[in-house]
């Protein structure tokens, strides 16, 4: 994956230096594992859906693992599944974003998406619940 740090190197003595990544990102992400599913509007005006599991969130994006990647630029409307609340309530969190960024598997790579949110809606049940960012 890619490194979305920016690197500072310190010379500490002459021989010896310090290398310390910088978070560059505007939010903390935090890891979570949870099924997605995502539609976009492909060429010719057709509906276009794909499926995949989230690696982190933050108030601001998600990164999603799939084999099914909108185009860099697309608005998705996404639907992650949060929590399983017993056996018929789901919290989830629903919204649109937009596709920043696209990984093609390589050598031991994954293949995913990252977007950057433009809402956020989380819904238990039928209860829509407003999150302020």
């Amino acid at each position: 994956m890619g490194n979305r740090g920016r690197i500072a190197i310190e010379a500490v003595s002459k021989t010896v230096y310090r290398i310390e990544q910088m978070e560059l990102r505007k939010r903390v992400r935090h890891h979570l594992v949870a099924d997605a599913v995502f539609t976009w509007e492909g060429a010719e005006h057709t509906c276009l859906h794909g499926g995949g599991v989230t690696r982190d969130i933050s108030l601001l994006g998600v990164y999603i693992f799939s084999l099914t990647s909108p185009p860099v630029g697309a608005t998705i409307q996404l639907d992650v599944s949060l929590l399983q609340v017993g056996e018929s309530r789901t919290l989830r969190l629903k919204t649109d974003a937009t596709v920043i960024r696209v990984e093609h598997a390589n050598a031991g790579g994954d293949e995913g998406f990252a977007v950057v949110l433009e809402g956020l809606s989380l819904t238990e049940g039928g209860n829509d619940l407003c999150v302020v960012q």
